[in-house]
């Protein structure tokens, strides 16, 4: 790998060597009143066929500077701003690679001041206050391109192999069509979905809370969204995809999609099926699939990983899955906004995991247990979430968004163990169950917000209601034996019937007043109130051992436990927001009440907790591109219903669980820095951020182990424990017309102190993983793409307990991805991957080389696409994993989708305006 990252270098260098580096500078200004105009687009296009060379803003001073290397020789440079006429003025590198443009004065455009529309060339970027805006006609990308790919080839934008997005290093949290949701707030429908052709903006933009975006404040300097404008002329139409496929071992998969534009109007129809574990729309565009990392694996510290979004080594298995979705979303004038879906799933997965776990104990008696299990689980789930928006008048807003979630399930599972210790003690046991469960949640929020005429005054309402029902039925069976060196002791047999009811209603309800000290100062004065009220029932039922029916009531098993939590939170907060800088103060008092009523012991207790609450964060601005962020808060949690409730749960006639009444609420402090500069005009630049959290009365198990190797787990409440992870990373882009190199450096380092009690014995357990790691990408446009990326993870846990070996292991990952689309109706694609886990016992595989490939021809005017994918070509997928714990290692290889060959049919229809967008 080391050899080819080298020589595609060297091939780099061989072609910029050819090319002219160029530096064009100048300072722009109004030509009335001779002001620096700051933000205006300057940018730089091929003069023979408009290719986007380069661009740039400039900054406070109206100075800009375009750099690159290009073998064009004549340019249209263009130069514009917002109510000003354009400037254009072509330029030829025979006047040289360096040329000062001095001062370009730009004058005021009266028609556009006037409202008269004038057609004029669209500049590549756009910045407007808080928001930077992209002209998605402007960046280069092939015929058939989606969001993602034109997301992409964005400056300082990045798109991980989970579909994590970044901007400069800030993580996108949501993306918006025409400023509203597309399927809710899962932005892989989107990516995935909107073909370039109908894409007119990007914009990027802090993201807000409806408080925020309601009193034009600023968002949070450390997230980002993302809102999609269509273009005018094709918000007027439709477009679809549908795709079928079929491979060997019966796979099989099927998605479509449907989506109909008319000016504020939008509704969008998608459905799947499918057997290869996919989720059936961001994942099913085969033949471009190593390009654009969809087809992808993400590794753990512990060994597990994932292949296309899916998690092998944490529910792992084989799923077959259907879906359904509906999207709509419209005006009606200007006063009321609505956007609702309803998204349908079923799925089915049979998981298979084998696993040897060692426990240790602080008198030197370990034990280990060898399991094999299986099990398979159906379920369904129907989700509808709602929002409208209604403009009272021009200062008041009003919306609520109500949601309703509705599941069912139906689960089997068999299990079969053997535990010996060093003594000669032997258990055997093997429990089956057999569970059906019903669940549903429906809430909804509701925000008032009036702004008063004097700007920054206002006063808002933010209320939350949410109610959930959870139903099963548990049937249970367990059969364990004790020997010892060979000879039996005891049997003992569980057969039983267990039903379940869990019901929780929370309510939060938050006035707040803003008053406006000065033009850079702001007053929040807030009076939260929140009401949680959490019932959970159990009814264990002994099988009658004549009749065989679960008529025996078992009240040692048995409970009906509620829990009434309210939390009172006044708060003063001071805020400042000028030029580069903005920062907050919020400081109040934290008040809650715990009371527990345990209906089935006729018991119980009430408590309160008052701490102080704060919270603070500043944002500052520095250089042209820079900017750091932090953050400080605190919190109260109180523990959950079955950390307190105290019956037994013996489910695991090996590991019983009873909770403890007498627990304390959590008490946690969070900090966060997070530090990035990236220069977008150069392509380059840095991000960094850490985070770290200390913890009081952290809620940790207690767990006792018998003579006949039962363990009998509790909780209780200890301090100073913590967690904290930093990262770290480092990119450069170079650029030659059509030709580009990615380069990034980057660093992942996670530390841990874990506490917890064995046998009455306290321990610590400390765990510290840094993780390096490198890609280098080059790219040809329509030609080609090749990535390569290497990650090695060094790991070490430490324990106090003398028996348990402290381990240190070392993870690597190496991999490759190829995309050619040359012939031009032709792609291909392949990826490799290369793990090896460190820390995997020499019982299960401890490597793998995962290799996938692709296959994708284009006819009919590229409306249909013929693919065909091998999965798994060396068949040599697994999930082999280890888990550390406090006082346990555990090794397991789970059930994993294996090797098959698949071919599909893609066909798009599609018509905006009167026009058909597959069609250049």
């Amino acid at each position: 790998m080391k050899r080819l990252i080298l020589t595609s270098i060297a091939i780099f260098a061989i072609v910029i060597a050819h090319a002219q580096k160029f530096e064009i500078k100048g300072v722009v200004q109004d030509s009335t009143n001779l002001e620096f105009l700051q933000s205006a687009t300057v940018f730089l296009e091929s003069k023979v066929d408009s290719t986007l060379i380069s661009y740039s803003i400039t900054d406070e001073n109206g100075f800009f500077k375009l750099v690159g290397n290009t073998a064009v020789r004549e340019f249209n440079f263009f130069t514009s701003f917002t109510g000003y006429k354009e400037y254009s003025k072509t330029i030829n590198f025979n006047d040289g690679s360096i040329i000062d443009l001095g001062t370009i004065s730009l004058s005021s455009d009266v028609e556009f001041l006037d409202g008269i529309i004038v057609n004029a060339r669209k500049a590549p970027i756009t910045v407007k206050q808080d928001t930077l805006e992209f002209n998605a006609k402007s960046f280069n990308t092939k015929a058939d391109a989606n969001l993602e790919d034109v997301i992409k080839e964005l400056p300082g934008v990045e798109i991980d192999k989970d579909g994590k997005i970044t901007v400069n290093g800030k993580e996108v949290t949501k993306i918006l069509v025409n400023g509203k949701e597309f399927f809710g707030d899962d932005p892989q429908v989107a990516l995935k979905n909107l073909p370039k052709e109908i894409i007119d903006k990007i914009q990027v933009t802090e993201s807000k809370t409806e408080e925020q975006k309601a009193n034009g404040e600023a968002g949070d300097a450390n997230a980002s969204e993302i809102n999609i404008t269509i273009d005018e002329d094709k918000n007027k139409g439709w477009f679809s995809r549908l795709t079928a496929g079929a491979g060997t071992d019966d796979r099989y998969s099927m998605s479509g999609i449907v989506n109909y534009f008319k000016d504020s109007f939008r509704v969008s129809v998608l459905g799947s099926s499918n057997n290869i574990n996919s989720p059936g729309f961001s994942f099913d565009e085969i033949y471009d699939a190593m390009g654009n990392s969809a087809y992808s694996i993400n590794r753990n510290s512990n060994g597990s990983f994932g292949i296309n979004g899916i998690s092998f080594g944490g529910s792992g298995g084989i799923t077959s899955s259907r879906s359904a979705g509906l999207s709509l979303a419209n005006d009606w004038d200007e006063k009321v906004d609505l956007t609702a879906s309803y998204f349908y799933g079923n799925n089915d997965t049979e998981t298979q995991t084998d696993n040897k776990t060692t426990t240790f104990l602080p008198d030197d008696r370990d034990f280990t247990t060898t399991s094999s299990s299986r099990g398979r689980n159906m379920g369904y789930s129907h989700r509808i979430n709602t929002r409208v928006e209604v403009k009272l008048d021009t200062l008041t807003t009003i919306s609520i968004e109500p949601s309703y979630n509705l599941s069912s399930n139906n689960s089997s599972s068999n299990r079969i163990s053997n535990t010996q210790d060093n003594t000669g003690q032997e258990i055997d046991i093997e429990t089956s169950n057999n569970s059906n469960s019903d669940n549903y949640s429906a809430g909804a929020n509701l925000y008032f917000s009036r702004r008063f005429k004097k700007k920054g005054n206002s006063i808002s309402l933010f209320t939350t209601l949410n109610i959930n029902d959870s139903e099963s039925i548990n049937d249970f069976f367990s059969e364990r034996i004790i020997s010892d060196n060979g000879i039996i002791d005891e049997t003992e047999i569980q057969n039983q019937v267990i039903n379940q009811d869990s019901k929780g209603t929370r309510f939060s309800i938050t006035p707040t007043w803003r008053k406006s000290l000065s033009e850079d100062y702001r007053l929040n004065i807030s009076y939260r109130v929140s009401a949680n009220k959490q019932e959970q029932s159990r009814n264990v039922f002994d099988r009658d051992m004549t009749t065989g029916e679960a008529t025996i009531f078992n009240s040692a098993l048995s409970n009906d436990f509620e829990t009434d939590n309210t939390q009172q939170r006044p708060s003063v907060g001071l805020s400042y927001n000028k030029d580069k800088t903005r920062w907050e103060i919020t400081a109040g008092l934290l008040y809650q009440t715990l009371n527990t009523d345990n209906v089935a012991l006729d018991s119980s207790f009430d408590r309160s907790f008052s701490n102080p609450y704060i919270r603070a964060y500043l944002s500052k601005q520095f250089g042209k591109y820079g900017r750091v962020y932090f953050n400080y808060s605190n919190n109260i949690n109180v523990p959950s219903v079955n950390q307190l409730q105290p019956v037994e749960d013996s489910t695991n006639p090996q590991n019983i669980i009873r909770g403890n009444p007498d627990l304390e609420a959590t008490n946690t402090h969070n900090v966060y820095l997070n530090l990035n500069n990236y220069n977008w005009e150069e392509g380059k630049g840095i991000y960094s951020g850490a985070g770290f959290t200390y913890t009081n009365n952290q809620v940790v198990a207690t767990t006792t182990t018998d003579d006949n190797l039962v363990r009998t787990t509790t909780y209780t409440n200890v301090d100073g424990t913590y967690n904290g992870y930093l990262y770290s990373g480092y990119s450069m882009q170079f650029k030659k017309d059509k030709r580009e190199i990615d380069v990034t450096l980057g660093l992942d380092a996670n530390f841990s102190l874990n506490k917890g009690f064995t046998n009455d014995e306290a321990f610590e357990t400390n765990n510290v993983n840094l993780s390096p790691n490198i890609s280098f990408e080059y790219s040809i446009d329509d030609i080609f793409e090749i990535e390569t990326e290497y990650n090695v993870s060094f790991n070490s846990s430490r324990f106090s307990l003398d028996n348990i070996d402290d381990q240190n292991f070392t993870n690597h990952t190496a991999a490759i991805d190829l995309t050619t689309f040359w012939p031009k109706n032709l792609i291909m694609g392949l990826r490799g991957e290369y793990n090896i886990f460190g820390n995997v016992t020499e019982e299960f595989d401890n490597d793998s080389f995962v290799l996938i490939g692709s296959l994708g021809y284009k006819f009919a005017k590229d409306k249909a696409i013929l693919k065909l994918k091998a999965y798994d070509i060396l068949n040599q997928v697994i999930d082999t994993r280890r888990s550390i714990s406090q006082d346990f290692i555990s090794d397991s290889s789970s059930l994993v989708l294996r090797q098959y060959f698949m071919l599909s049919f893609t066909y798009k229809f599609s018509k905006f305006g009167g026009k058909d967008p597959n069609r250049e």
